[in-house]
């Protein structure tokens, strides 16, 4: 994900996305105008990627950004969300809760297919669970509680646990459970299938091609399930991994849709003022939040109070400040404030782990580590080599080094960053940004819950505490209303072991060109679920 250019692989990319454009009105050639708001077929979206290279467009493999975005085009599932937070349906009807809280049974749609016209059912659904559910960041919590998954017909899906788990339905939405064909990948080694890269879906649109290091294009699904949908011919995703670049872009309406970079969003919410695209903040948005992971099978950050120094030597104020450009907030402990039910704000690191450098010295003398020629000991902080990741690690560096630590910042490209954290755990302390999603089960837990595995974003720590684990799993199967309590104890654990250092938790934006109508239906949405364009539609079907 290393920068491109000014020039060059850049205007190649912005040269396709326009002749695309011109391609799609081209094909009209009397483009049918709107009529009394009604929306009007034809046209086409160029959103803009924080990427150049993608390993994988398959996000039951992956929770990078970037095919995240992607998926929503191709990709369906159960159920999603609107701008409250409220449940919708999508690939299932309606769902139903066993009392005892360990079956849930899914009711889907009838006469489904698949963008390559093979019929859906709920086969599909089983398939999906068994073959992907091992690789899925998300669903760590729930694969080892999974009794039977089972489809009794092709309209029913059945989900039996041996013991509840409250959280069960927020892993079945499409973001975080997309559907897969079992008659692509059946039989096969799914993490390496050729599918992964050019996908079968459910979603509006189907992938067409591939065109390294620029682009990737879907066009209209003629077997989407929702009658008359999509309005768009085709969705282009531009790879533009450069932020000044893609806000160029959409400055000169080269791309209609990108997400900013939070140190990006004032100035873009200032160019968005000369009216040919809006900014719109995600308000109920998943939790974003900077997290510094460490390496507890390594001195010396196998010592607590090494740990606890180094946290007193972040400033985290001052990240909010300098790479937020304060649309952020500290973060007060494990659980995401977002999560108003279950956050307990006893639990304070803005007071227990304050920015407090001398303390840090401290703590670093006791542990015996004492300042020898203005050097205490060496680490390396590894980090993917894009914002707002590179600027985090940017200031934990200098404000650790003003206490006597040398560090080595190592910016690398994603997938060998990956490889280095999650495969071989080759590392000493890491910054990422981690999705909290809907509940700490899905984006929380995975950092604290026991890993032999893995499976990328999930706790590469090496922490391993029974007694969090049970705190984790009775809080997960706690019901509704008396949750918080558990979760009080989860925060009060990892507080005190500190195994990952929570900085800050980041504010989500979006911009979006005027030209396009139907964007009240497009971005009414939560949890970081984004755009799928199905609603999307210009006036002039260009």
């Amino acid at each position: 994900m290393t920068p491109i250019p000014h020039h060059g692989p850049r205007r190649a990319v912005l040269r396709l996305a326009g002749a695309l454009l011109g391609c799609a009105a081209a094909a009209l050639a009397l483009p049918a105008r709107a009529q009394e708001g009604k929306p009007v077929k034809g046209g086409t979206v160029v959103a803009a990627l924080n990427a150049t290279t993608i390993p994988t467009l398959n996000t039951q493999l992956t929770s990078n950004v970037p095919p995240l975005f992607a998926a929503d085009a191709w990709a369906d599932g159960l159920m999603t969300y609107d701008r409250t937070g409220t449940r919708l349906p999508r690939l299932a009807t309606r769902w139903e809760t066993s009392p005892d809280g360990k079956t849930y049974t899914f009711t889907l749609r009838s006469g489904v297919k698949w963008s390559d016209g093979k019929p859906f059912s709920a086969e599909d659904v089983v398939f999906t669970l068994t073959a992907f559910g091992k690789y899925n960041t998300y669903l760590t919590k729930l694969m080892p509680l999974v009794e039977e998954a089972s489809a009794p017909d092709a309209t029913t899906f059945v989900l039996k646990l041996k013991a509840p788990l409250t959280a069960t339905l927020d892993l079945f939405d499409k973001e975080v459970f997309p559907l897969m064909a079992k008659h692509v990948y059946g039989g096969q080694d799914v993490t390496t299938h050729p599918a992964n890269l050019a996908p079968v879906g459910l979603g509006p649109f189907k992938f067409k091609s591939w065109q390294s290091g620029q682009s990737i294009t879907f066009v209209r699904n003629e077997h989407y399930w929702e009658p008359g949908k999509p309005y768009l011919d085709s969705v282009v995703f531009a790879l533009i991994p450069n932020p000044q670049q893609r806000l160029n872009a959409m400055i000169n309406g080269e791309v209609d849709w990108f997400r900013p970079e939070v140190a990006q969003v004032r100035a873009t919410q200032e160019a968005a003022k000369k009216g040919s695209f809006r900014v719109v903040q995600i308000v109920n948005n998943a939790p974003e939040t900077a997290v510094v992971d460490f390496n507890l099978t390594r001195k010396p950050l196998n010592e607590l109070k090494v740990r606890q120094a180094l946290f007193h030597a972040i400033d985290r104020r001052r990240i909010v400040q300098d790479v937020y450009q304060g649309l952020a907030d500290t973060a007060k402990n494990a659980i995401p404030t977002q999560f108003k039910s279950l956050h307990d704000p006893s639990v304070n690191y803005d007071t227990l782990y304050a920015y407090d450098p001398v303390r840090a010295g401290k703590l670093l003398d006791e542990a015996g580590y004492p300042l020898k020629d203005g050097k205490r000991f060496a680490l390396e902080l590894t980090v993917i080599s894009v914002p707002p990741y590179d600027a985090v690690a940017k200031v934990v560096q200098a404000q650790w080094a003003a206490i006597g630590v040398d560090v080595k910042l190592s910016a690398l490209d994603l997938q060998i960053w990956l490889n280095k954290v999650y495969s071989e755990r080759n590392f000493d302390a890491s910054v990422i940004s981690l999705t909290g999603r809907t509940n700490p089960v899905l984006g929380v837990d995975r950092s604290f819950v026991c890993n032999q595995g893995k499976v990328p974003f999930a706790n590469p720590t090496g922490y391993c505490n029974a007694e969090f684990d049970k705190i984790a799993l009775e809080a997960a199967a706690a019901p509704l209303g008396k949750q918080r309590e558990w979760y009080r104890k989860y925060e009060e654990i990892i507080a005190r072991d500190l195994p990952q250092l929570q900085l800050t938790n980041a504010q989500v934006f979006e911009a979006v060109s005027n030209r396009l109508h139907g964007l009240d239906a497009q971005f009414n949405f939560s949890f970081n679920t984004h755009p799928n364009w199905a609603e999307a539609w210009s006036p002039s079907g260009k």
